[in-house]
């Protein structure tokens, strides 16, 4: 078996130690698999690379870095019609992805090397592929990929919420999106379009239906809130990984079409571009990614 490893050497808070990747190299090639290994120069240069191999070169495919760096590569992958099986090891400041795969950076080289794989949705995002979250809103200047600590005790949004002392500070987006059973117009302040369990301290309330192979995307959209009370209420609501009817829609959907004024979007986590239409559909099962054995 031969298998391909791409690695950011500068991904997550600290500089990727020699001793670290020979322990990788070592892990993954002691049971006589063979190994390329290819560190990134720059950013965008993991999904360069990948369109200069074949579907026949490699067995597997490996991360090793963030979710950005796992962003690119998908897209390689996708780009080139490379159907392989993914690997995740990752080195990020926090991981955000790689929990909803039930990976760690202690847990991955085993999974990896125990090959389950199962296929699992991905957006496109006005033809740029993304693992797990398009967001808009009035925070998408801050990358959402905050610290443990800080999601621990309140959860990234309502943490940048509780933060907000008046309602002036808030820009709320006219948006208007065309689901595929229905329309939504409203004045939001975060709206945030998913494949996940959870996202920035967030958990996917949809009744235990959310699912990352079933072809649907999980939104929520924060409306603009209309007095202190409501901006306190929707502060303790996302405290509590609650979704309030009345201040905020939760759902799912294949397909998605959101006009607005120009607003940023964020990526996986990174800038993804500023926009005034977007459609965003779903690829059901489109990777094959390996996971951890849910046995």
């Amino acid at each position: 078996m031969h298998n391909l490893l791409i690695y950011n050497p500068v991904s997550g808070r600290a500089n990727f130690k020699t001793e670290q990747l020979g322990k990788i190299i070592y892990e993954l090639t002691c049971k006589g698999d063979e190994l390329t290994v290819y560190q990134t120069q720059s950013k965008g240069d993991a999904r360069r690379y990948l369109s200069g191999i074949s579907p026949e070169q490699y067995d597997k495919i490996i991360c090793r870095g963030g979710d950005g760096t796992l962003h690119e590569m998908v897209n390689g992958l996708m780009e080139n019609h490379l159907d392989m099986p993914l690997g995740y090891i990752p080195s990020g400041s926090t991981n955000d992805y790689a929990k909803n795969l039930g990976i760690n950076p202690r847990n991955a080289v085993q999974c990896i090397r125990q090959a389950y794989v199962h296929r699992i949705d991905i957006g496109n995002f006005n033809g740029e592929f993304f693992n797990y979250v398009a967001a808009f809103g009035a925070f998408t200047n801050v990358s959402f990929m905050t610290s443990q600590k800080v999601k621990n005790s309140l959860g990234y949004l309502a943490y940048l919420l509780e933060g907000v002392k008046h309602l002036s500070d808030i820009k709320p987006y006219h948006v208007k999106c065309q689901l595929d059973d229905k329309m939504i117009e409203d004045d939001v302040v975060v709206g945030m379009i998913t494949n996940a369990f959870s996202v920035a301290g967030v958990k996917n309330k949809n009744d235990g239906k959310t699912r990352l192979d079933d072809g649907l995307m999980e939104y929520i959209f924060i409306k603009m809130p209309k007095n202190i009370m409501d901006l306190q209420t929707m502060v303790t609501s996302l405290v509590n990984s609650e979704v309030h009817e009345g201040l905020m829609y939760f759902g799912h959907s294949k397909s998605f079409r959101i006009q607005s004024d120009e607003m940023a979007w964020t990526l996986d986590g990174e800038a993804g571009g500023v926009f005034e239409d977007v459609e965003i559909h779903t690829h059901q099962q489109a990777l094959k990614m390996i996971v951890k054995n849910p046995n």
